[in-house]
């Protein structure tokens, strides 16, 4: 719970446009980070996606960004197009941004891919900029504290830490089995940096929980490239045994109306019937692709994947473990998902 003795406040969700030179400049991209998307050729926009505290009294400000296109993935590496200020927190951010479409209040925006974890005296703001083809737009992480030094977390931009209306937690992540438990937006890192070359694959296996005031379900498995050299490209394979259908346990996914299929259903939906029309056997993902975890059996709550990558460099994988399936978790509710990163370092 927050603590009191000191006001908090933050501002600024969305990005603020930085008006480059003229001839920088294509008409599509003057728009508003709110302005409808174009197929291609549009920038990507950083978010603030809110704040809450932490257990130790220090606290965590979320960030996601908006890619405006269509259609076109765009990558941007670390450096002067893509910073994060104070600098002691840069280098946590992504470097490429996939085009999403979600259902409900999910959009075109993805939420809490990473966070950064300031003091509990923190008075002041983490800014995020990105550049893209030389138009510039940036975000602040901000807290603000008032004259009467009394905390309050009434702001538009603080995040609940309680369970949602059904009573939904953000779920838990470890990378080894039986160790410590992660639930968060800053998430966890592997403690293992992989190495490999190009098209021999690794392996990665986590373990993933429900949680929350409610009986417990199913959670699911996306993959991500998260950091890496622009244009390489990570080729994925779930290697998940399919969850039981059938007798009830947690692992169990509903069946669907007769005559309808995963594609009639909107994406937030079709988690609750096995994923966004992923498989639910072993077997190539794409990105962002959702894989549900079984909960019963010998592989009870482990997640296992196969990544295989064409072009050398560093790179980071983002697992995201989220709980969307159910009916108070969705990817715009900022409540119910967990980040799990991944080092590999890829050689010719």
């Amino acid at each position: 719970m927050p603590r009191t003795g000191i006001a908090v406040i933050a501002l600024a969700l969305v990005a603020i446009v930085v008006p480059q030179s003229v001839q920088a400049q294509d008409w599509r991209l003057r728009e508003y980070p709110m302005a409808p998307p174009n197929a291609r050729g549009n920038f990507v926009a950083p978010y603030f996606d809110g704040f809450y505290q932490n257990d130790d009294g220090t606290w965590t400000l979320s960030f996601g960004f908006m890619n405006r296109n269509d259609e076109e993935l765009i990558e941007i590496p670390l450096g002067e197009n893509n910073f994060i200020e104070p600098a002691m927190y840069d280098g946590v951010q992504p470097t490429s941004f996939p085009v999403v479409r979600y259902g409900g209040f999910g959009g075109p925006r993805e939420r809490g891919i990473f966070g950064v974890v300031v003091p509990e005296d923190f008075d002041g703001d983490v800014w995020w900029t990105l550049t893209t083809d030389g138009y510039t737009t940036k975000v602040p992480g901000r807290l603000r504290r008032n004259e009467t030094q009394v905390l309050s977390m009434e702001s538009a931009y603080g995040l609940s830490t309680t369970p949602m209306a059904e009573g939904s937690l953000r779920p838990e992540l470890t990378f080894t089995r039986g160790g410590p438990r992660t639930w968060s937006v800053v998430g966890q890192y592997h403690a293992e940096t992989f190495t490999t070359s190009v098209g021999e694959p690794i392996e990665v296996e986590f373990w993933a929980f429900d949680r929350g005031e409610r009986e417990l379900g199913a959670v699911n498995m996306t993959l991500w490239k998260y950091q890496g050299p622009v244009g390489g490209q990570i080729s994925f394979e779930s290697l998940v045994e399919a969850p039981a259908t059938a007798g009830g346990g947690r692992g169990a996914a509903p069946a669907l109306p007769d005559g309808v299929s995963l594609d009639d259903l909107p994406p937030n939906v079709r988690a609750r019937f096995g994923g966004r029309g992923a498989p639910q056997t072993p077997g190539p993902v794409s990105i962002g692709q959702s894989v549900r975890i079984p909960t019963e059996g010998p592989d009870a709550d482990m997640g296992r994947f196969r990544a295989t990558f064409d072009t050398p460099g560093e790179y980071v994988i983002r697992i995201r473990i989220d709980s969307f399936g159910a009916g108070d978790s969705s990817p715009g509710n900022q409540c119910c998902w967990t980040n799990g990163y991944v080092r590999v370092n890829v050689s010719q």
